[in-house]
């Protein structure tokens, strides 16, 4: 289970109305030939206990906005996804947890951003926003409840 990340340090007026409610970075181990849909992503990364809730970000009100991005720290990607994760997807990508920490802090915060122009977060659910981590996808998933 993911828990609050970091505390909030100065979080500017432009966020306050961003609402982040069932939005969620997921992250998603690759099956060859198979797409996947954001609920279907989400219920996978649920599983693997691969899923940070971005109403539990604080600097992801500042990515969905117009202004300048809050930068994500490593603390936060190691808290949200979990050490014993990032050292299964470092093992599975050949690369280091160093390595992953560090794609996670500059990817996240671009996939968020770069789905919410003009400060609005837009998630087409058949065809939602997606980076890769290593040799996962990181997908932006929006699920209701």
């Amino acid at each position: 289970m993911t828990e609050n990340l970091s505390t909030p340090a100065g979080q500017g007026a432009e966020g306050a109305s961003v609402n982040l409610d069932g939005y969620y970075c997921v992250a998603v181990l690759p099956e060859p030939g198979v797409a996947q849909t954001s609920e279907e992503a989400f219920a996978r990364a649920e599983s693997q206990g691969l899923m940070i809730p971005l109403t539990q970000v604080y600097q992801a009100k500042s990515w969905v906005s117009t202004g300048a991005n809050t930068p994500l720290l490593r603390q936060d990607v190691v808290n949200g996804i979990g050490l014993d994760n990032l050292e299964a997807l470092a093992e599975a990508s050949g690369i280091s947890v160093d390595d992953v920490v560090a794609e996670a802090m500059e990817k996240l915060p671009a996939l968020v951003d770069g789905a919410s122009p003009e400060g609005t977060l837009i998630v087409d659910s058949e065809n939602p926003p997606a980076v890769g981590l290593g040799i996962a996808r990181i997908v932006l998933a929006k699920v209701s409840e």
